[in-house]
């Protein structure tokens, strides 16, 4: 007995300070508020760049943004970044990763924020292009109805229910992308198994050259909320199953990339459109960063997907590329700035 104690209370006292660990990574993070610019553990960095692929006509481009609708003056700042890069590598669609609208979404389809924290801050020509849009916990505090009508209303707002697929081709590239409506996943069980059920189907039924997935909510993450232990443990074997590229998110307000060697997917969290909290490196970080910005993907026709980072004041912070399905195989040159 005393023998098993002595081996139990190491691994008591391990678990014990990594707990501490992360209560106190919390406490900075809640301590910072929504304007932090710190990322914890992060490597030394190096001058990064990326070709253009605006004359491709074989790439699929996608900006994707999340945590966007404060209204704040960086949201305004990462729009006009998003706009500055439109102009020259004229994304097909944008994919919005939720919280569309802080604090509690839309009232009605004619409610105000749509004009103020949409229509008016990415109001540049070269942002009119589809916007991909999944829902947010924030925007389930409002109406849903009233974000799903409003693509009847802005030819540019593309949401026909609450959670759907879409397609997107160029040249002998198509992009499959599933927009999942995860605050509901994780809060009612039977839309859980039915929107699960429907994924499952969804990824077997579509043939596409590259697949992915957005939700809300991460499946991994080291920001503040950390991996969702439900979507690991149900959302994940989907993915591996069905050789998807990549999962997009939001929710914790920065941006990272985590490349899990027991994923056969990466995933990308890109919340950081109109907040930012502070982040940090994990074991399986290539790229972490807050402060504001927005991710750029460009899907070619041998499946792999080159990976942007771009901060709020434009600036490219990170590039390379991925080749899925396996994350074994996925070549980081790790490139940051």
């Amino acid at each position: 007995m005393r023998r098993a104690l002595r081996l139990v209370t190491p691994l008591l006292l391990l678990v014990a300070c990594a707990e501490w660990r992360a209560v106190e990574f919390y406490a900075r993070a809640v301590f910072d508020g929504e304007h932090s610019t710190s990322v914890e553990d992060a490597p030394p960095i190096v001058p990064a760049s990326c070709p253009s692929f605006a004359s491709d006509s074989a790439v699929v481009r996608l900006f994707v943004i999340g945590d966007w609708g404060s209204g704040s003056a960086l949201q305004r700042a990462v729009a006009h970044a998003m706009a500055s890069l439109a102009r020259s590598q004229r994304p097909h669609a944008v994919i919005s990763t939720g919280d569309n609208f802080y604090p509690s979404g839309v009232s009605s389809v004619g409610d105000v924020l749509f004009r103020q924290r949409w229509e008016e801050i990415y109001a540049d020509s070269a942002l009119q292009v589809p916007w991909i849009v999944a829902l947010g916990n924030h925007d389930h505090r409002g109406s849903i109805a009233a974000q799903i009508a409003y693509s009847t209303l802005n030819q540019w707002w593309y949401m026909p229910a609450p959670y759907y697929t879409i397609s997107l081709t160029a040249g002998s590239t198509t992009v499959a992308v599933f927009v999942m409506d995860t605050d509901s996943l994780l809060t009612d069980r039977h839309n859980r198994f039915r929107q699960l059920r429907w994924l499952d189907s969804a990824l077997g039924r579509v043939s596409a050259t590259v697949k992915i997935v957005v939700g809300h909510h991460p499946l991994r993450s080291y920001g503040i909320y950390g991996d969702t232990r439900l979507l690991v443990r149900m959302l994940k074997p989907i993915l591996d199953r069905h050789d998807v590229a990549l999962y997009l998110c939001g929710h914790d307000h920065d941006l990272q990339l985590i490349l899990h060697p027991e994923d056969r997917f990466a995933c990308v969290v890109s919340g950081g459109g109109g907040k930012a909290r502070r982040t940090r490196y994990g074991a399986f970080t290539r790229f972490a960063w807050t402060g504001g910005g927005f991710a750029y993907l460009a899907c070619r026709p041998d499946r792999s997907v080159v990976v942007t980072f771009i901060g709020r004041t434009g600036r490219l912070l990170w590039c390379d590329t991925i080749q899925p399905p396996h994350a074994s195989h996925i070549r980081m040159n790790e490139h940051r700035q």
